[in-house]
């Protein structure tokens, strides 16, 4: 399946600010079951993109911005064939717990940052985990069975930098969410298992698309085998990885830092569809402008609202130095 992914963010300050260092992890990764045809990155106010790899191998494009401005554009386009090749979930008979990790699996077993359990975490793991030795394939399916019973789909519950705690105490939350317990369950059995940040295309018109995130877990016998706990099955051709990580904390689609005292607010918009095949002609990589205005000093006038305080300190900081 070829899927076309487009992604906008567009960050808004209600003063200037007078620096930016952003991170994004927004092309979507070359694997066995997908494929990178093209990707196109335009980044506003103009400014040169440093291109590098994170320490789990994802790709990411980072700038700074060092002039003055209220507001930075970022667009992206992303071609990608998708055909998985993930195992029967229920057909994993790995027994659990079973084996010692190898060194290049301990990071996926730490229980730390966003996946710290507190003792309502474990109390109510204690509560799901099977009697005796089971499959992996069935311990998963147990887990994801009863969050999708328990936990409802809700937007607006938690925040970007809610914990499982949270979820149980709200009973629903964003796919962030239901990742997150996932992981914290499978680690506290001693199964490896990885934050997976990406895309779901969505057919119906009535259900945008949007950034996903669902998890991996290792199998002995197959490696890393895929799975949604947000909506309690396997992947399919619809599902667009961008990045593997820890947890959230990893693999925003942005992170960075800003200089000034402004409010920064962050506008997003996905667009996915299905196209028939590859675009001819259509360049592997290419990294764009947008024309946002920089300035080296700050306006005296601005057109459309008066200087704000930060603007005023900011410009008598500038005038002192």
């Amino acid at each position: 399946m070829f899927l076309s992914v487009e992604h906008d963010l567009r960050l808004e300050y209600d003063a200037f600010i007078r620096e930016s260092c952003i991170e994004l992890r927004l092309r979507p990764r070359t694997l066995p079951h997908q494929t990178v045809a093209a990707f196109r990155l335009a980044v506003g106010p103009p400014t040169p993109v440093h291109v590098y790899r994170d320490w789990n191998a994802n790709l990411v494009h980072h700038l700074t911005i060092a002039q003055f401005h209220e507001r930075i554009e970022v667009r992206s386009q992303s071609v990608v064939s998708t055909h998985p090749t993930a195992p029967s979930v229920a057909d994993l008979a790995d027994v659990v717990p079973e084996r010692a990790l190898s060194p290049d699996l301990q990071d996926w077993v730490v229980l730390e940052g966003p996946l710290a359990p507190t003792a309502r975490v474990r109390a109510f793991a204690r509560g799901l985990r099977p009697k005796g030795r089971s499959g992996l394939g069935e311990r998963v399916l147990t887990y994801s069975r009863q969050l999708r019973r328990r936990f409802a789909y809700r937007k607006n519950v938690t925040r970007y930098d809610s914990r499982p705690d949270d979820f149980l105490a709200a009973g629903g939350g964003v796919c962030q969410d239901f990742a997150h317990l996932m992981l914290t369950l499978l680690r506290l059995d001693g199964i490896p298992c990885r934050y997976v940040s990406g895309y779901l295309h969505v057919e119906s018109p009535r259900e945008p698309a949007q950034s996903h995130a669902w998890i991996e877990f290792h199998s002995a016998t197959h490696g890393w085998v895929p799975f949604d706990p947000t909506h309690d099955r396997a992947i399919d051709e619809r599902y667009v990885v961008v990045a593997y990580g820890r947890h959230y904390d990893d693999v925003p689609p942005n992170k960075g830092i800003y200089r000034g005292g402004a409010k920064e607010t962050l506008h997003a918009e996905v667009r996915t569809c299905a196209i028939p095949a590859e675009p001819p002609g259509t360049p592997s990589e290419r990294i764009e402008t947008i024309d946002v205005p920089l300035f080296s000093e700050i306006p005296e006038r601005r057109p459309d609202r008066p200087l704000t305080p930060a603007d005023i300190a900011a410009i008598q900081q500038q005038q002192q130095q």
